[in-house]
């Protein structure tokens, strides 16, 4: 666990900020608790949220390469503070639903920026392992906050957006003690030509036949890992399970998602690029499907056990091929992309299989999404036939003073 100073600001940074920051459950359950909001205008509020998570993808990508990744997320930090005590002075519905998306925007506009800074900050072999230590400190944080935020939605609801802010507050001040990012300032003609510059760096990544495969078979797999938050609850609790039976289970891939995460570069290191690509996307088919056969705690631990290896194997390669494919100064951008295709399954997966589920019952939908699994692990294994599998040359390592910049 070598890694600079300037790695582990951003890691409590991060793990902080997910510690406090709000999530649509529990933004929807305070607004409905004060009476803010009816049951017609929560799945809007729900819908806004979700809009702004997906644009936060690209967007904040483009922005870190534009601007730099520290100055992305640090100046995020006001807008999140300012956006968090809004909350405690508003009743006006069109003001809630603009916050919503605000807050959704905001919820994950720092990740894409958060692995070009780890690009950045350490050597291209340690990428894959750093970005596994990164995502411990981001679970860790996402495992406290439904608990945080459960106790104080019952203790005093406004704590929920004081923690907000001040969490807020302080990632941005932690990143400030990393050096200012080392960008090249252009000069640009007009307002114009810079959402023109924007545009297409958002669109460049789509430009590669590779990964435009390899983003399609990204959208595939989360549709299958998002049932998560949607079928996957719904269909514990169709077999008898309680509430705090679903969560124990729940709780079981956090753990061993925080454990088994260094560990992942490791077992992927002497792989080529595409296998453990595949066979992640094996393993969460393989979980997910097993579910067809769970009609109990244990049985649902198992499957559950079975598709965290293969998220936990998962987020660093994939993080590291779309690293590996991006020309230099478009880690973020190129991140984004993938960010961009992960979090628009949500819009798609949960909903369909929740539609699949009602109408020819839960196994049908574990066993499809299992044959679905199975395809998108066939796809990634299939992507090296494609132009541009094989990433340009690596640009020369920076020097030790170049890497003292941001770290």
């Amino acid at each position: 666990m070598r890694f600079p100073k300037a790695f582990w600001l951003l890691w409590c940074g991060q793990a902080l900020n997910r510690v406090g920051i709000l999530a649509p459950a529990f933004l929807v359950l305070y607004l409905e608790q004060g009476k803010l909001v009816d049951a017609r205008t929560t799945p809007l509020i729900v819908g806004l949220f979700g809009i702004g998570v997906v644009v936060s993808g690209l967007v904040g990508g483009a922005l870190a390469d534009m601007i730099g990744p520290r100055r992305t997320i640090v100046g995020a930090q006001p807008i999140a503070v300012a956006t968090a005590l809004l909350y405690l002075f508003t009743t006006n519905i069109v003001a809630l639903c603009l916050l919503a998306l605000v807050t959704g925007f905001l919820s994950a506009v720092d990740r894409p920026a958060s692995a070009g800074l780890i690009h950045k900050i350490v050597p291209r072999a340690d990428f894959e392992r750093a970005y596994s230590f990164y995502l411990v400190g981001f679970n860790i944080g996402m495992s406290l906050s439904p608990v945080i935020s459960g106790f104080l939605l019952a203790f005093s609801p406004s704590l929920l957006f004081i923690v907000w802010a001040v969490c807020s507050a302080l990632y941005g001040l932690l990143l400030i003690g990393l050096p200012a990012d080392a960008v090249t300032v252009r000069r640009r003609a007009s307002d114009t030509s810079l959402v023109r510059e924007t545009v297409r760096s958002i669109a460049e990544p789509f430009r590669s036949r590779v990964l435009v495969a390899f983003l399609v078979l990204t959208f595939l797999m989360a549709c299958i890992y998002l049932q998560v938050n949607s079928s996957l609850p719904l269909g514990m609790r169709s077999e008898g399970m309680t509430p705090g039976q679903v969560g124990l289970v729940l709780a079981v891939n956090a753990v061993a998602s925080v454990i088994l995460l260094p560990l992942a570069p490791r077992v992927a290191r002497n792989m080529r690029e595409e296998v453990p690509l595949a066979l992640s996307a094996a393993l969460i088919a393989l979980g997910f499907g097993a579910n067809a056969f769970a009609h109990s705690v244990p049985a649902f631990i198992v499957s559950t056990l079975i598709w965290t290896l293969g998220e936990v194997l998962w987020a660093p390669t994939s993080a590291g091929f779309v690293a590996n494919r991006a020309p230099e100064g478009k880690v973020s951008t190129y991140q984004g992309s993938m960010f961009f295709a992960w979090n628009a399954a949500a819009a798609v997966g949960g909903p369909a299989g929740i539609v699949l589920a009602g109408a020819f019952g839960y196994g049908t939908l574990w066993l499809s999404v299992l044959a679905l699994g199975l395809a998108v692990a066939v796809g990634f294994k299939a992507l090296v036939g494609l132009p541009g599998f094989q990433p340009p040359p690596a640009a020369p390592e920076p020097t030790v003073q170049d890497r003292i910049r941001v770290s």
